[in-house]
């Protein structure tokens, strides 16, 4: 929506701009008026991003499950991964989806973009995440993580911390706002899966949850700013765990159930 928005607006003011001038089919006019195009199209761009920080400091009292809100960073995060990014992400399994927000995300980890690609994959729920404190200390990514419900989790042997974490996170849950996991608790940088950490799937199980899982397919190529045509990435959400078929698992037999499947669909991806 505001990448239409903007390629009308430059279109109509560049047109303008030629008619000011009284354009004529010679070289430095058409090297004008492409420069005012260009010009048009920058000026859009710092003006979305100055709208962007505004947007994260007005909205940060509203409550943190606020569907508008979420729906608005939506909106942002399209623009600027999508678009700046130049990042086409093919979203698999729609029909997956859950049909209420009693669920857990859980899904494999590539790059630090992958949170933001699969909140556009659900983009009907307020989505937050368990994430590294490590990210609290830059300016503004603080600010958007607290504000859309994120958790900061310690990732210390022994933290106690870690523990409020799980539980603020099963609470989250139950009161209606979901949460998205990476159990490797790392990023990979490829396509392949570290161990996971069995004890990231209590919180689906304390929280009486079902399990949607997400996998992710050549996600490192988002970062990759030297790319000339958009990325294709891969988001494929699986069918539905209801927490009744996991309710007795222990985490080391459910964790090796999950990252079994999300092996399974990795494979499938590197066949094609």
């Amino acid at each position: 929506m505001i990448v239409l928005f903007q390629a009308i607006i430059s279109l109509i003011l560049t047109i303008v701009y030629a008619i000011n001038i009284d354009f004529s089919f010679s070289i430095i006019n058409i090297f004008k008026v492409l420069l005012c195009f260009l010009v048009i199209n920058i000026g859009f761009i710092i003006l979305i991003l100055l709208a962007f920080v505004a947007f994260v400091y007005l909205t940060q009292k509203l409550p943190k499950d606020n569907m508008l809100k979420h729906k608005l960073y939506n909106y942002f995060n399209t623009y600027i991964f999508n678009f700046l990014y130049r990042v086409k992400p093919i979203i698999i399994g729609k029909e997956n989806l859950p049909e209420n927000s009693n669920f857990v995300v859980y899904s494999n980890h590539i790059e630090y973009t992958d949170p933001l690609y699969i909140k556009q994959a659900y983009k009907k729920y307020p989505l937050a995440y368990v994430t590294k404190e490590e990210l609290y200390k830059y300016f503004l990514v603080k600010n958007i993580l607290s504000s859309t419900g994120c958790i900061k989790l310690s990732r210390k042997t022994g933290d106690r911390q870690a523990l409020q974490a799980i539980l603020q996170a099963i609470s989250q849950v139950k009161n209606g706002q979901p949460i998205g996991i990476f159990p490797e608790g790392t990023r990979s940088h490829t396509n392949t899966m570290g161990q996971f950490k069995s004890g990231s799937f209590k919180i689906a199980q304390k929280a009486g949850a079902d399990i949607s899982i997400t996998v992710l397919y050549n996600m490192h190529k988002t970062i990759d700013i030297f790319k000339i045509l958009n990325a294709k990435v891969y988001i494929k959400i699986l069918p539905l765990i209801k927490y009744d078929e996991i309710k007795d698992m222990d985490t080391n037999t459910l964790s090796d159930f999950v990252y079994n499947k999300m092996c399974d669909e990795l494979n499938t991806f590197k066949e094609i």
